[in-house]
């Protein structure tokens, strides 16, 4: 009888162990890499806060406000400083939402700023869109930006998916395409990308976007990573290339972003 008590306990506690509920989400990032021929570095802080608990045991951790249809607010804050003499900061700070309601229709809504000392760039985004099974969404969203130079509207159809594998393991995607107007000209945007997570723990993923408007166009390709030592702090890092072309002129700008999180 004392066995099976023990043994049950045990079992307990594995299992708490292996799925902590969590409601709030705090974390940090460092970034440095190459833009323009300049060297950066910079910072960022991120935090989260869900109305209910978010229930873990549905996947991979690092789905788990998606599989949970969870409502959340947030806010991100980054601080990037190019590497010259009397440069400027550039500071981006975004507040949001993602609201799901019990009939799975899906709410989000964010304000974005950009400030780079000389200019400040302002958007606001608005998405509406539906859960087609427990596992996939589809969202559609409108994002208007104005700043000194320009003002641009996006329209965007975006997919995310996580469907389970064999033996714990489970594969994520993401598919979005764009429409997108400026001033003068119109273009498009369009992302892929997918991550295959080992387990609950441990997922590795490649994200790709292309953009084209008139005589700019871009590329962006990034290898991330996402490990949970345990359920309640998770570590990730991110390599990052993209080029951009604009009136027969090139930019590249490549890195790396670190971060952890911690969730209670």
């Amino acid at each position: 009888m004392k066995k099976t008590l023990l043994a049950s306990a045990i079992a307990i506690l594995a299992t708490s162990h292996a799925y902590a509920d969590y409601q709030f989400e705090l974390g940090a990032v460092y970034t440095q890499g190459e833009a323009a021929n300049t060297d950066y570095d910079g910072f960022g802080i991120a935090g989260e806060f869900h109305f209910d608990k978010v229930d873990t045991s549905k996947g991979p951790l690092a789905e788990a406000s998606f599989l949970d249809k969870s409502s959340f607010v947030n806010f991100n804050f980054l601080s990037i400083e190019p590497d010259f003499a009397n440069a400027d900061e550039i500071e981006t700070t975004n507040i949001g939402g993602r609201f799901v309601t019990a009939t799975k229709l899906i709410i989000e809504a964010d304000w974005t700023t950009v400030d780079t000392g000389n200019s400040d760039a302002d958007s606001i985004r608005v998405g509406v869109g539906t859960y087609l099974n427990d596992n996939t969404d589809v969202v559609v969203s409108y994002t208007t930006e104005d700043d000194d130079n320009a003002d641009v509207d996006y329209l965007d159809v975006a997919f995310h998916g996580v469907n389970p594998l064999n033996q714990g393991a489970s594969v994520a995607y993401d598919v979005a395409v764009g429409y997108i107007d400026t001033d003068n000209d119109s273009g498009y945007q369009i992302a892929v990308g997918g991550t295959y997570y080992f387990n609950t723990m441990f997922g590795i993923g490649v994200n790709a976007g292309i953009t084209d408007v008139g005589d700019a166009s871009s590329d962006t390709i990034s290898i991330d990573a996402s490990f949970f030592p345990n359920p309640q702090i998770e570590l990730y890092a991110s390599i990052f290339d993209s080029s951009i072309e604009e009136n027969n002129n090139d930019a590249d700008a490549d890195g790396i972003l670190l971060g952890a999180a911690v969730r209670f």
